[in-house]
């Protein structure tokens, strides 16, 4: 079983802002595990947050066509 945080134990280990991370949960965009009225997060939660949603450039495009 991987490690659970609190939302503030995860915040300060990261650097995200607690309240981020609770709006986060609160809109079901970063795993969770509610115990009553306990909530904890996989220590990997964010990571998978990230990753999900990174937008990569678009390196190989050009802007208005080929110029010949």
């Amino acid at each position: 079983m991987q490690g659970l945080l609190s939302p503030r134990e995860l915040a300060a280990q990261t650097g995200w802002p607690e309240r981020r991370i609770r709006q986060m949960i609160a809109d079901n965009e970063l795993r969770h595990l509610r115990l009553k009225n306990r909530i904890f997060v996989p220590v990997d939660a964010l990571d998978e947050f990230v990753k999900r949603n990174m937008v990569e450039p678009d390196i190989g495009g050009q802007v208005g066509g080929s110029r010949d």
